[in-house]
């Protein structure tokens, strides 16, 4: 980003009215380089972070988190045991877009050790289940999206079908996943509020327990399994106890098919990866995709579970697929920008390079065209 952060600085100032920014700071860590980011430190000693979106999906995903932000009204938030993002503003002119967020203090939880025994842990299962447990007719009179059962289902029959435009889905996956879809049983559940976008790097920790929660552009009613797919990227231990206390919060609330679909979410990525490097014509992104689809097919093969269906498949026991899909998401195949936080030595940087004498910035700055 070079000395960018001077140049948003300024660009806060117009988005947030009465803002006086007295430090700043470039921010790295939006690690797919979709957003030009940084951190000010402001008069009145707040914090912020300032994002402008540097390609047309980080605009339509900048969009869609103020829209999800404005749905979280105060009352939803206090129902909420962490922190979520407030959004202070957002400048649009001469072919600029940014918005300005309060920034939360915290590491995220791919910095850090997860112990299927530690607090951390017990309190993600307890985050997730705190948001499922929101009244879902705020949200959709906010005019988020709303899927159904049966449109959870269906968007799963059409990412199929464009996998198999490709010419690339193994059949064995093909059976499959068609056979979940087929299977009507496992589509029987009731929506409800779902984050949409929960991995690892979104839950904020100060240590002990989750403080806060980032990255909510696909807030939305739909199916609560896909809040909970990630979890087959970590250990099986890890996973077992975060299921566990999300069960427990949410009591008689969660169906007995949850497990299953977050599964099938969950290996669907590797599908949904195929038919991205098909459609933007990435080689290197098909052939990657290729290798995880095989390496998929064998592993399911040799754990004889070539069906995923309800009741049958023992999710939290399948230690190699997990770790074919933890290796999946390592490899970090859909890049969204991320609100990440830095741990403590990194809080310590900022704080040092945040000092009032830092550089002055003009407040009625004159956007240019990028």
């Amino acid at each position: 980003m070079g000395g960018h952060f001077l140049e948003l600085a300024s660009y806060a100032t117009a988005a947030v009215d009465e803002l006086i920014v007295t430090g700043a700071t470039e921010w790295t860590f939006d690690e797919a380089g979709d957003y030009d980011s940084a951190v000010l430190r402001a008069a009145d000693d707040r914090v912020l972070i300032a994002r402008r979106p540097a390609s047309a999906e980080a605009v339509q995903e900048q969009n869609a988190m103020s829209a999800a932000l404005a749905a979280l009204t105060p009352g939803l938030r206090a129902r909420l045991p962490f922190a979520v993002p407030a959004e202070l503003g957002v400048y649009v002119g001469d072919g600029v877009q940014l918005a300005v967020y309060e920034f939360i203090p915290g590491t995220t939880c791919d910095r850090v050790p997860l112990e299927h025994d530690s607090m951390l842990v017990a309190d993600i299962g307890r985050a997730i289940g705190s948001i499922h447990a929101l009244p879902k007719q705020y949200v959709e009179q906010s005019g988020l999206p709303a899927l159904s059962a049966a449109d959870a289902r269906q968007a799963v029959e059409l990412l199929m079908a464009r996998a198999r435009e490709s010419d690339r889905l193994p059949a064995a996956l093909d059976d499959r996943w068609g056979g979940a879809v087929d299977d009507a049983g496992l589509w029987e559940f009731v929506p409800g509020v779902i984050h949409g976008s929960l991995e690892r790097n979104a839950f904020l920790t100060n240590g002990a327990g989750v403080v806060g929660v980032l990255n909510w552009s696909d807030l939305s009613i739909g199916d609560p399994a896909r809040d909970l797919a990630w979890l087959q990227t970590v250990d099986a231990a890890v996973a077992r106890a975060v299921f566990d206390e999300y069960t427990e919060a949410r009591g008689a609330s969660v169906d007995r098919q949850l497990r299953q679909r977050a599964l099938l979410y969950a290996e669907l990525e590797i599908a949904r990866w195929l038919v991205h490097g098909v459609e933007s014509e990435n080689e290197a992104v098909i052939a990657d995709a290729e290798q995880l689809l095989d390496g998929l097919v064998n592993r399911v093969r040799a754990l004889d579970e070539t069906e995923l269906r309800h009741d049958t498949l023992p999710v939290l026991d399948i230690v190699a697929v997990q770790d074919l899909l933890a290796d999946a998401g390592a490899k970090n195949r859909h890049p969204q920008a991320r609100l990440l936080a830095p741990d403590a030595e990194e809080d310590a940087l900022l704080e040092e390079e945040l000092e009032p004498e830092a550089e002055e910035f003009d407040e009625d700055p004159e956007p240019r065209e990028r």
